[in-house]
């Protein structure tokens, strides 16, 4: 946000409705670290909770990142601290066959070969008690989230008005407003779409990745200025 106090920010758009109504909510960052720091588990479930499902107007699929405090884990798998009984009645718990005879490694062994079918996330649970649904964008893919765009537009707006003092908190917080109410439906609509065709761009540029290793295509890079590019699906000429 330019000079002067450091806030972070909560907040959810769509390009339907833009800006999620009475959903912002934004304090003064304590520290020059890394943010995620005091945005933890806490904060933004009480956010996402009472504020912004609340919010919503209708049934919604929700974009975060896969953030630590998205993604608290409901049961969370036992380590090895755990006693056996625990990790027995946690895995049969699952409908996952188990019983006392077996030794810790191999239940552990059972843990992460079924840990991502049943992972369960507090967000998620309390999206669907308001008929939501939470979707993850893959790690280091903020691209994918629309809301990305979003911030840079209010940055940038934050940036031209703030030139002179006081840089209060006061002032920060009245000029993030102003920002966001700056952001049109059209803005949040123009940005998901690109989004989306970003999205779709790279999906099909897997596909055809996919395509190129299925197909058994393998090129061979050497040092040598003597030695030919190669592949396997190369013809030799007699």
């Amino acid at each position: 946000m330019g000079k002067g106090a450091r806030l972070i920010i909560c907040h959810a758009g769509s390009a339907k409705y833009g800006f999620v109504e009475n959903a912002l909510q934004a304090f003064q960052s304590k520290t020059t670290n890394d943010y995620h720091e005091e945005m933890n588990a806490t904060t933004f479930k009480e956010w996402f909770q009472n504020v912004l499902l609340p919010s919503l107007p209708e049934p919604s699929v929700i974009f975060m990142d896969n953030a630590s405090y998205h993604s608290v884990q409901i049961q969370k798998p036992p380590t090895q601290s755990n006693n056996k009984e625990e990790m027995v009645a946690s895995l049969q718990a699952k409908g996952i066959d188990a019983n006392m005879q077996m030794l810790k490694p191999e239940l552990i062994k059972l843990f992460k070969e079924n840990k991502m079918a049943n992972l369960r996330y507090e967000i998620d649970e309390l999206a669907l008690e308001y008929s939501h649904c939470v979707l993850r964008i893959p790690p280091y893919h903020y691209q994918y989230n629309a809301i990305e765009l979003i911030w840079a537009q209010i940055k940038g707006y934050a940036t031209r008005h703030n030139s002179s003092p006081p840089f209060s908190t006061i002032k920060m917080m009245n000029l993030l407003k102003e920002a966001c109410g700056e952001v049109t439906r059209d803005d949040w609509a123009k940005v998901v779409e690109k989004t989306k065709n970003l999205i779709v761009e790279h999906f099909d540029r897997d596909i055809r990745i996919d395509s190129v290793i299925d197909n058994n295509i393998v090129i061979h890079v050497g040092e040598d200025d003597d030695e030919e590019t190669t592949s396997s699906s190369e013809s030799k000429s007699d």
